[in-house]
């Protein structure tokens, strides 16, 4: 059977692993920048198995983080956003279209 690809691309990218603890929970989290997503930062939460592609506005909203990486509540979402927009990019690198 042939394999029908749209599209493949290779890439070195820059990753963080990083162990937050709040009095709640433990979060394992690996942040991947790449230029690939239009230069946002895949973020995977390991125990939920949750991941998404974030850029910097987007780790301050509470809501979409614990939505989209399974967060319990706001408390720990309000640190995993503060440690987050210390270590995202800020400037962005988009394709040419």
């Amino acid at each position: 059977m042939p394999r029908h690809i749209y599209n493949e691309s290779y890439e070195e990218c820059r990753s963080r692993f990083v162990t937050l603890v709040t009095d709640y929970c433990q979060y394992d989290l690996v942040v991947n920048y790449t230029s690939h997503f239009y230069g946002k930062a895949l973020i995977l939460h390991v125990q939920t198995k949750r991941f998404g592609v974030f850029d910097i506005h987007e780790v301050r909203d509470l809501q979409l983080l614990c939505d989209k990486l399974g967060i319990a509540n706001l408390e720990d979402a309000q640190i995993v956003s503060d440690y987050l927009e210390d270590v995202m990019p800020t400037v962005y690198k988009t394709h040419e279209i």
